[in-house]
């Protein structure tokens, strides 16, 4: 679950911030720095990090309000490319008891992370979900590197995950299934387990090529080729190769799977 935070709608909706741990209230702006939430106050003093838990975003939508507090603070040290901010975060409206934001990844972490969008808004994404998991496996979008499309390979990533083939949110993976996930530019590398084979070449767009679908029960060959025409002529594995894809510039990420017998 994410919540979409611009900052030129922040006050109008929110109106003053409560510091519950500080037990006093303070107009401010909340913006993201990168994938860190900073609270500049009024009097010049800015938050981050472990500061910010406390604070109270309220949200005016349809169906009335809805709070999220940030409830906690850490890092996960281990992401790849540099540590990555995490916050806890509770959620509650008018008729419902407060939980959590986010469901448990597979480290048990209720967590989320703020992805910028690059005017000084952010999303609220989760460690347990594809962008977030994506995020941590050193896809940054909000990162420039020069010659590696950062946002384009979070966008590869996540359809990746997904077994989003089409790139039109129509997801066909089951919980829980190994991938063997690595990119052309080497920020992940393959670690393939014996018994898996190429899947799929992966750009902005979903599947570039696809040799065998991940789960077999969820969605067929013949099935893809219905619904993405798109893809036609790359399906199967004469056609679809890692080898065969290293020269396609549309292919960011690639995976290998264990096939599944119908």
């Amino acid at each position: 679950m994410r919540i979409q935070v611009f900052v030129s709608l922040l006050l109008a909706l929110c109106g003053p911030l409560s510091l519950a741990r500080n037990t006093v209230a303070a107009d401010g702006r909340l913006h993201a720095d990168g994938p860190e939430l900073a609270l500049s106050l009024d009097g010049g003093r800015v938050l981050r990090g472990a500061d910010l838990v406390g604070v109270q975003l309220v949200f005016a939508g349809r169906y009335g309000q809805t709070q999220v507090e940030i409830v906690g603070f850490t890092e996960d040290e281990t992401a790849t490319g540099g540590p990555i901010p995490l916050y806890s975060l509770l959620l509650s409206g008018a008729d419902q008891p407060p939980r959590n934001l986010c469901r448990p990844d597979s480290r048990g972490r209720h967590a989320g992370i703020a992805l910028p969008d690059g005017e000084g808004g952010f999303t609220f994404t989760c460690t347990s979900g594809a962008e977030g998991k994506c995020v941590l496996m050193g896809y940054r979008p909000w990162e420039s590197r020069d010659g590696i499309p950062m946002r384009d390979l979070h966008r590869a990533c996540v359809h990746m995950l997904r077994a989003d083939y089409g790139g039109d949110d129509h997801p066909t993976t089951r919980d829980g299934t190994s991938v063997d996930i690595f990119d052309r530019f080497g920020i992940q590398k393959s670690e393939r387990a014996d018994g898996m084979q190429f899947e799929a070449a992966w750009g902005t767009e979903g599947a570039v090529c696809v040799a065998h679908p991940r789960i077999a029960q969820n969605v067929s060959l013949a099935r893809i080729a219905e619904d993405h025409p798109r893809l036609a002529g790359r399906l199967g594995p004469e056609h679809c190769s890692f080898e065969r894809m290293q020269a396609e510039p549309r292919a960011l990420l690639f995976n290998h799977s264990f096939p599944e017998a119908r």
